[in-house]
Order: C-alpha cells, then structure tokens, then sequence
C-alpha cells in the first residue's frame, strides 16, 4: 500500500546531486512536489578533486534549501559498486522461499557473508512456475563510507538502493517497457549501467565505459585540458566543431557498441525466447551530436529518448528548473523516490540492520521523550503547589533571606528540588533564587550571536555577487573583435584553410583577430589595496571611491595574430572593452584596463623579456613577460585550426577592475549631454 508521507529521492552521482521529493496524487499519478540540482565544481574522479569535501559541500547546500525532517529519504549506491546475481527457483511454497534465497547467496556471494549486505528479490511471470530471484550486494565498508557522507549531514535514509534498480523502477513506473524485452541504458560520468528489462524481470551489468572516457578522448585529440575539453563536450550539440567532436569520440562508442553487443548476446543465450526491441536511452551523454544515431545503426535496434514524464501528476516543479534542463540525469533520483511511496516491484534494500534500528529508535524517541516530559511536568506541578503552601506558611522568614543560589547550583535546584537540609520556607526561597540566576543566565547570553549574524549576511553578499558573473563574461565575449568577410563566415577549421590556400583572405599579420586563452577572476573587497607585479602609468580610476572598493580582478591572456601588436589590441579589443563595460544600470561596471605584460610568442621564446612603450590610451609601459606564457612554444609551433606558424604572433595579459556598482555619471560626460542639448554651442 502506497504511502502518504512525502519522500526524497536522493542520487549523489559523479558530476552533481540530484534530488526529487514526491507524493501520491489521485488516479495512481505521483506529484513532483520540489526537486534539485547541484553540480559538483569538479567531477569527482578527477585527479585533483577532494571527493569527501565536494560531496559534503553539495549536501550542506542541498539541506540549506531543502527541509527533509518530515519526509522519508531513499538514496542510491553506484551500481559498479553493487553485485547482482540472478538465478531460478524451483516450483516451492512462499514461505520456504527465503531459506533456499540465503542458500542461493551463500553460493552466489564470493565473499564472507559477515563482510556484505544483501537483499533479494523475486520475480514471476504469468503462466510459468518457475521463480526468478534477483541477488543484490554490496560490501558493508564501501556501503558504509557512501552512507557515511549522509551521517555527517544528519540525513536519515530509510531505503538504500543501487542505480540500475532504481532506473528500472522509473522505467517500469513511467511505461517506458513495452510488452517485448527493453534495453535500459543509463551512461554516467564513470560507468554505464545496463539493465535488460521486462514489466516482470530484470537483469543488470555494470559497464566501465562513461562520459569521463570521452573527455578524455577529446583531451588526447584536441590537447586540451580535461575541464576545457569537458566544456568542449557539453557545447557539442551546438558548436561548429560539432563533427569533429563526434569523431573524436567515435573510437569511445565503437568500444561502447562491442560491450553492449557482448551483454545482449549473453543475456539472449541464457533467455532464447527473448525478443529485444528496444533502447531507452539515459544520462547526459545522449544530448551528444550523433550518439542516438550511430547506436541505432550499429545495434540494428531503435533508440528511444524519453523527454518528459508521463505519469506525474501537472505541477509547477515538474514543468521548471533543472528537472526539464537536465531531465536525463533524473531518472535514478526519480525511481528511489517512487520506492519510497511502495509504487515500484522492486523492494529490496540495502540498508543496513543495525542503521535501519537506529532510524526507527530515533523516530520513536520523541514519543518517549513526550511522555517523559508529561510526568515531569505532572510531578512538577505536584512540588510547585508543596513549595506554594510552604510559602504561605513562611512568609516573612528571616531564613528566606539568607539563601543564595549560584548560576552553577541553579539548573541542579530546579531538576532535583532544593536541599533537604533547608525548612520549608528556606525551600521556597531557594528555587526562587535559583530562578532568578538562570533569569541572569538567559539575560547574559541574549544578544550573543550577532558577530556571526553579521559574517552570515556578508557571505550571502557575496553569493548574491556571483550572479553578476555571467554578464562580466558576455561583456568581454561581446568585445572580442571578429574578423569580417569570408574569414568570419567560415565555420569549419577545414574551411579555413580552404580560405587561406587559396588567398582569399588577408595575410595572417593583417588579420583583426583576438584570441583568448584563458580567463581568471577573483573577488577583492577593496580593489584600491590590490597589487599586481606592473602598476606602472596605470590610467586613473574612472571616479574617486569613498573607503572601500568592492569588486573583481579579472586577468585575461591573450593573443592576436595582427601585426599592429599592442596599438591594435588597444584600439580593439580594450577599447571595446572600456566601450561595452561602461553602460549605466548594470550593477559594474570595467574600471581600470591595461595590459600587464605582452611580447612576440617566438620573441619570447627565444628569451626575450617582452617589449617598451605603450598603445594609445592603454596603461602599458613594459613589463615582463606573463609566467609560462610563450617561454615553452616550440620553433615550429603552429595554429591548430589554420597549421600556420604562430611565432610572430603577439601575446599579452590584460588586467580589468570590475567595480560592483553602476556606472557613474561623471562631471565631463553631464557637461557633453548640456553641449548636446544646446547645439554644440
């Protein structure tokens, strides 16, 4: 019987949490009532990425905005972590079936069954006897350290399930297996969970091929760092470089082709009356460029890619957010919670006893702890009336006066009652005074807080700051100088070359391109105490600021193929800058820009510590070559898209001031406006 109590689904996968909290609705529907996102900064099978710390991080803000104490949690466990074994039962009563399932472990499990955590699950098909018994464990330390990050942020999961048996319980909830056998095909950052499923059983394998295997690809082809080249492979479904991607790629899914071919042969040789119609399609990997395709080709089966929810009751949460942007990276956060509201066939857990114990004597100790209050309270009423008749009776005692109750003695009086050795008016005065200092107590510690208060208020300041970063970049995107004609029409690296050969555009020294390689931004909370290696004949500050000067220091590296060098950079690309990042009502606005350092790439190669003098208008007057900027390029280094010589390329830093206020109107650019007004008179 399905609950009412609301339930979270919970899947802390490798790039991001994801999180869904549903209820039952009417007609058999469920309702999405809320549900989140939360992207990891790194993927936590980078090399240089502190797992524990990230994925407390995304929990901490997860519960931040999140309340979970009413609702029950199912969380999942990854399913490369999880052994899954399937065999048949004979013809035999209900009741034998859990002891010939133990035995079945024992001989299936091959490891100590005091060093693991299992659960079974039987399947049964209309008209055949038999009784299929799915097997599912996992190693109590590596089950322990997964629930161990939901320890530390105080969440109480009352179901744990592994991924490819949540993925089946969305797909069976959603109507996505059909009356033949369905291939369930979830790609991760990692692994690939597969699930051959029908309404009625399943079988599962663990496949280590993921996403991370085709950054990695990308990293190898393009030589670019694995974050660059994981952008790269996220902007593929839009990027002109869309067909080299894929092909990039193609050697990662050929490998994924031969896995899934091996699976299904296996599976069909164990089950010879199956007949697979069908992939379902899972995982962000299948917003990739030609993946759907090429599997459709290669498997001789048709690819199905679920878009939406078909038996969710219409709500505002399932319609907004992350649940339509990234819908295919839900479906495992989805079928955890389904469990919880008793939808799904699949029931079993691997939640541990002795965790399972604890979350039931913790949900029942408030009860207790009511009840134990209740006779406190009555027993307390019973000595306040004593000590009252005492009163009445010893009013005016000079003993009454001479009793005194420290802060320390004061929490002891009121649980315990006064000391015996006291008369009754003595007593009386005692619990008074004990009351009196924890009055004091509660006085002194009123108001303490308000430092942390105000640090609180500051830091959501500062994240409040971080949505103005997006509108930073589009600026500088906005002021990067485009070449025109058939070079800026071309949308392939091929057609560029194309270009090149056959002279129809300008020499490379001629050409008005800007290139940027990298980009770094930081908070400072006062930009007027920020000291870079060249502040020399930097341009003055577009206004006077009064104490401090809140903002980001933003250190761009360049480079231009233009033969005009600096003077060129500064009359494009910075005076668009100064231009674009200058307009009134945008809560910034680009202060100071100059560029730090710049020089020839194959004059700095070869030692050179850069150039003298300065562009028109810029605040350059010379100074070292930027750290690691050209000081390794090859003799022979070349453009990647146009295989041209790059050596007389020029490559600068630029710095920006990017002050968190509006734009201010200065006095010389009011008097303008009067001009204007007047004519120019």
């Amino acid at each position: 019987m399905a609950t009412t109590q609301a339930v979270w689904g919970i899947d802390v996968g490798r790039c991001a949490l994801k999180a869904v909290r549903m209820r039952v609705a009417a007609e058999g529907k469920v309702e999405i009532v809320a549900h989140d996102y939360l992207e990891h900064a790194k993927i936590l099978s980078q090399p240089d990425a502190d797992r524990q710390e990230l994925i407390a991080n995304a929990l901490e803000k997860f519960l931040s905005r999140n309340d979970i104490s009413k609702d029950r949690v199912v969380v999942s466990v990854p399913g490369q972590h999880t052994l899954a074994r399937f065999t048949k039962l004979p013809p035999v009563a209900p009741k034998r079936i859990p002891d010939i399932v133990r035995y079945e472990a024992d001989q299936q499990i091959p490891f100590d069954m005091d060093e693991v955590i299992w659960d079974y699950q039987t399947f049964e098909q209309e008209g055949l006897p038999d009784v299929e018994v799915g097997i599912f464990a996992m190693k109590r330390e590596l089950l322990r350290e997964h629930l161990l990050h939901f320890e530390q942020a105080a969440i109480e999961p009352t179901v744990v399930q592994c991924a490819p048996l949540a993925i089946f319980n969305f797909a069976q909830h959603e109507g996505l297996l059909g009356s033949e056998t369905s291939v369930l095909l979830d790609i991760g950052a990692e692994n690939t969970d597969l699930v051959i499923a029908t309404p009625g059983s399943l079988w599962t394998r663990t496949i280590p091929i993921g996403g991370n295997r085709l950054t990695d690809a990308l990293v190898a082809s393009f030589k670019l760092s694995f974050t660059k080249a994981e952008g790269l492979k996220r902007t593929a479904e839009t990027s002109k470089y869309r067909r080299q991607i894929f092909q990039a790629m193609r050697p990662i899914f050929s490998d994924l082709v031969q896995e899934l071919q091996r699976s299904i042969g296996f599976y069909s040789s164990t089950h010879r009356d199956t007949q697979i119609d069908k992939v379902v399609g899972l995982g962000n990997v299948f917003r990739l460029p030609g993946l759907q395709k090429y599997l459709q080709q290669n498997l001789g089966m048709t690819v199905e890619i679920p878009t939406t929810f078909k038996n969710v009751a219409p709500s505002e949460s399932a319609k907004a957010g992350a649940l339509t942007e990234e819908f295919l990276s839900f479906p495992v956060a989805f079928g955890l919670a389904v469990q919880g509201l008793e939808l799904t066939k699949v029931t079993s857990n691997l939640l541990p006893t002795e965790i399972a114990k604890q979350v039931v004597w913790r949900k029942k100790r408030p009860a207790f702890a009511a009840a134990a209050a209740c006779l406190l309270l009555a027993g307390g009423l019973i000595w306040f009336r004593q000590v009252t008749d005492m009163q009445a009776v010893a009013a005016g005692s000079e003993e009454a006066d001479s009793v005194t109750v420290s802060a320390d003695q004061a929490p002891g009086i009121i649980q315990n009652g006064p000391s015996p050795t006291y008369s009754a008016w003595g007593q009386a005065a005692a619990v008074r005074e004990a009351g009196k200092a924890l009055r004091d107590q509660l006085n002194n510690l009123t108001g303490q807080g308000d430092v942390e208060r105000e640090e609180t208020e500051t830091l959501i300041e500062l994240q409040l700051s971080k949505s103005l970063v997006p509108k930073i970049l589009q600026v500088i995107h906005e002021s990067i100088p485009l070449p025109e004609g058939l070079l800026g029409q071309a949308s392939t690296s091929a057609g560029v070359r194309e270009l090149i050969n056959s002279g129809q555009v300008p020499p490379r020294a001629e050409r008005d391109q800007v290139f940027i390689d990298s980009l770094s931004m930081q908070f400072e909370p006062d930009l007027n105490l920020l000291v870079l290696e060249s502040l020399v004949d930097v341009e003055p500050r577009i206004a006077e600021a009064e104490g401090e000067l809140p903002g980001f220091g933003v250190r761009i590296t360049c480079r231009t193929p233009n033969e005009g060098g600096v003077e060129f950079l500064d009359n494009t690309f910075m005076a668009s800058l100064r231009k674009n990042g200058r307009r009134p009502g945008t809560g910034f606005y680009f202060d100071r820009v100059w560029i730090i350092s710049g020089s020839k790439i194959g004059t700095a190669a070869e030692g050179a510590s850069g150039f003298g003098g300065r562009g028109s208008g810029s605040a350059w007057s010379g100074g070292p070559v930027s750290p690691g900027a050209a000081g390794d390029v090859e003799p022979e280094a070349r453009d990647v898209i146009t295989d041209e010589p790059v050596l007389d390329d020029w490559e600068f830093e630029i710095w920006v001031d990017v002050v968190l206020e509006d734009y201010p109107e200065t006095e010389t650019e009011d008097e303008e406006d009067v001009d204007a007004e007047d004519g120019g008179e």
